[in-house]
């Protein structure tokens, strides 16, 4: 007997359920965009683009705004739109009002959660979730064969110059190269700490970086900072190829501290929020979120072999956790002030401190007992390294910078005449200090009699410039028929990374006109058969300027 037609009501019953709702395609076109024009594009039009984001669109929408994606195809939670109208994340939308009705919230969410169609004709969009594996074994943790790495490929061109210079707050040497690495303007600087000159300018486009370090191999920087009050992020680059590896954490404020795991599986992070977070660099998931802190985390610390993790915050509250589980092994009592830095010997056995009460503190990791104390400067210390020799550097309020030994007796001092020092370090043989001031003045010191041996700027002139420079001592030498091996490999070097930038914007236009291609497919032909006649132009481009390029810059 054939199947009995479902009666109008039974019909429209159905039509109403989850599970028919769930089967309708939400698309932006019939139903998110009639969402915003009723709520959002009086702000967020080609006119008037708050935040530098246009609604209209589709393609607006994905461009994002100001302050990057604003969502991420199959990830609601991750994106910062549905996080916003939901009011979950500041600011909110629509601002000084109240949300959105639950109708429209739950179009939202699942047009995302759909995968960001344009249409019912259009295609999903594949969900994107970092997918890296960084992690190293325990033989590549330490030095690495070989010479230690160096940039190779950096740009030199600044991406940002002002008429001033500002302090500072983040410093590193590699742990096995002569290369220091010091924040700056929305990018983090690389000078050579024998020749002093500058290998590398990495770019910061999250915002300011607050912290910078290196991997225990050398071979990756750990850059974190981002839009106080806003946005924050930890960005990994690999020193050799200067190839941006990854993007780590979402947060709502800037990461003040940053550090990556030896084996480089995990990066911790904390901030003004007062939370420590670990996160997966091979997924980007959130593993831990540690709730401890009564102020703001100001340091972070993987303990040598990555079975520890250190964290201390603006009031002296410190703690050691394990990081595969967040529990909590010692609590490390003693400091009235913000610590400012905590770092580990070579051997994981002993984790040392330094506060804004003036003292250094050394902590044995057996029972997690203060094992010895000391007082680098009596007003307060702000920079603190413990070199790889096991020396130390300090600088503090009391306008010093000082060397101490292993059982933290001063060995050298001087005294930083041009402003408050703010970070000292040890290069990677400790031979050198590199220590900054308030006004941005970075000198470098002999560790042997503590007298200045030059000075790094925070503030480097363009590329143009500096090619120029080149070029003036290169002609003085010849003229002087003096030794032009130096300035000739300068401006080959400055040369070649003028190519090198090319090749990067090159690089990127490829990359948005590929996307912007794989969008207008099989739906515009025409639009489709142009970016791929200019993209071929520029893939030839590139394979010319590639030859241009020596073995090692």
């Amino acid at each position: 007997m054939p199947p009995r037609p479902l009666t109008l009501s039974f019909a429209i019953l159905i039509a109403g359920t989850p599970l028919a709702f769930a089967q309708e395609k939400i698309t932006y076109q019939e139903h998110v965009l009639p969402v915003f024009e009723n709520n959002c594009n009086k702000c967020h039009n080609p006119d008037k683009k708050k935040g530098d984001l246009d609604l209209t669109t589709f393609a607006g929408l994905m461009r994002g705004g100001g302050s990057g994606l604003v969502v991420v195809s199959g990830d609601p939670d991750g994106s910062k739109l549905n996080r916003v109208v939901n009011h979950a994340e500041e600011p909110e939308m629509p601002p000084k009002s109240s949300k959105l009705p639950d109708k429209d919230l739950g179009l939202i969410k699942r047009w995302i959660a759909g995968g960001l169609l344009e249409t019912s004709g259009s295609k999903a969009i594949a969900a994107k979730k970092p997918s890296i594996d960084l992690s190293v074994g325990a033989s590549a943790q330490g030095k690495p064969d070989g010479p230690p790495p160096m940039p190779l490929q950096f740009l030199l061109d600044p991406v940002t110059s002002s008429a001033h210079s500002t302090a500072p707050t983040g410093m590193a040497t590699s742990p096995w190269a002569p290369l220091v690495a010091i924040t700056g303007q929305k990018q983090v600087l690389l000078y050579h700490t024998d020749t002093l000159e500058l290998m590398g300018i990495v770019p910061f486009g999250e915002g300011s970086p607050s912290d910078v370090k290196f991997s225990r191999n050398g071979k990756l920087l750990v850059i974190g900072g981002g839009i106080p009050g806003k946005s924050g992020r930890v960005v990994l680059w690999n020193i050799e190829t200067a190839e941006r590896i990854t993007v780590i954490g979402d947060e709502y404020d800037t990461a003040l501290a940053a550090d990556l795991s030896p084996d480089q599986s995990k990066v911790a992070l904390g901030g003004p929020g007062r939370l420590v977070k670990i996160y997966s660099t091979k997924t980007g998931e959130l593993l831990h979120k540690i709730k401890k802190h009564t102020d703001w985390v100001t340091a972070l610390a993987f303990s040598p072999d990555g079975e520890k993790l250190a964290s201390a915050d603006r009031n002296g509250g410190m703690s050691v956790w394990d990081p595969d589980n967040a529990q909590e092994l010692f609590v490390l009592a003693g400091h009235k002030s913000c610590v400012t830095s905590v770092q580990w010997r070579n051997d994981g056995k002993v984790l040392a401190s330094a506060s804004e009460d003036g003292t250094a503190k050394l902590w044995e990791m057996t029972e997690g007992k203060q094992a010895k104390t000391w007082t680098p400067h009596t007003s307060g210390v702000l920079g603190f390294h413990w070199g790889m020799d096991g020396k130390f550097a300090s600088c503090g309020r009391d306008g010093q910078v000082a060397i101490w030994d292993a059982n933290g007796a001063k060995t050298k001092s001087a005294a930083v005449t041009n402003d408050l020092p703010v970070r000292a370090v040890l290069t990677h043989d400790s031979q050198r200090i590199v220590a900054a001031d308030w006004l941005g003045n970075v000198t470098v010191f002999s560790a042997k009699d503590a007298k200045p041996i030059g000075t790094l700027s925070l503030n480097p002139p363009a590329l143009a410039v500096q090619i120029s420079d080149a070029e003036k001592q290169l002609a003085d030498a010849r003229a002087k028929s003096g030794d032009i091996v130096a300035p000739e490999a300068t401006l080959a070097r400055l040369s070649a990374a003028k190519v090198y930038g090319e090749m990067q914007r090159l690089r990127d236009e490829l990359l948005a006109q590929q996307a912007d291609r794989d969008k207008a497919g099989a739906n515009d032909k025409r639009t489709a058969d142009k970016l791929t006649t200019e993209i071929t132009a520029k893939e030839k481009r590139l394979e010319t300027l590639k030859a241009k390029l020596p073995a090692k810059l």
